[in-house]
């Protein structure tokens, strides 16, 4: 039997970008398809709305000036793509667009504990699924607890300024790399790909990658 080959992924992304939660999805099922490859995923942070107050900012009011009309077929163009592999957006019950800072702490922090990628997600599923405000401290010590983090550690952990430091260092790392847009993938810190792309698309990088 051979061994698998290890590779290193940086996927940089934010909770509120719906093709970010595509892209992390789709290159899951790429990963179930190529056994050979074991990954080691690490999600990083990338502000797409730096500047969003607090309180944070009416969505749909946000992308109309944005995008113009076509912002109901646009989410369910995500919605139908979604559901092709395993995702309920429900777009109508995020009100609004909320600051990510705190949600990229809270991802950084359960790094460190060993909960990256089901906090990751649960995050995506409290916004997109369940419209949940994730710039509330609360709503954000809830769903890192609902993923098997110590709820009242993430509480205290938000409370402090702890991984303020290290998430802007990480920021700063995706901006001397020329990202523009995420989702973002970095292989083995040395083959990138920028979007969403098909599950068929990931697939054909870690098959050349495991090589």
């Amino acid at each position: 039997m051979e061994a698998k080959k290890k590779l290193k992924i940086d996927v940089y992304t934010d909770v509120i970008c719906p093709w970010c939660w595509l892209g992390k999805r789709r290159l899951e099922k790429a990963l179930e398809a190529v056994p050979e490859v074991e990954a080691e995923l690490h999600y990083l942070p990338y502000e797409l709305r730096p500047d969003t107050p607090e309180e944070g900012i009416d969505r749909v009011k946000h992308l109309k000036a944005k995008y113009g009309a076509g912002v109901e077929t646009m989410d369910a163009r995500i919605s139908g793509l979604g559901k092709e592999v395993g995702l309920d957006y429900h777009f109508e019950k995020a009100s609004k667009i909320p600051n990510t800072f705190k949600a990229h702490r809270v991802i950084w922090f359960a790094g460190t504990q060993g909960f990256q990628k089901p906090v990751t997600e649960a995050l995506h599923e409290a916004y997109f699924r369940d419209g949940k405000d994730i710039g509330d401290n609360k709503v954000l010590a809830e769903v890192a607890g609902g993923a098997g983090m110590d709820k009242e550690k993430v509480e205290n952990f938000l409370n402090s300024d702890k991984g303020t430091e290290e998430v802007r260092e990480l920021e700063e790392k995706s901006y001397n790399l020329g990202i523009s847009g995420v989702p973002f993938f970095v292989f083995d810190e040395k083959t990138a790909l920028s979007g969403a792309h098909p599950v068929e698309g990931f697939v054909s990088i870690l098959k050349e990658l495991s090589v």
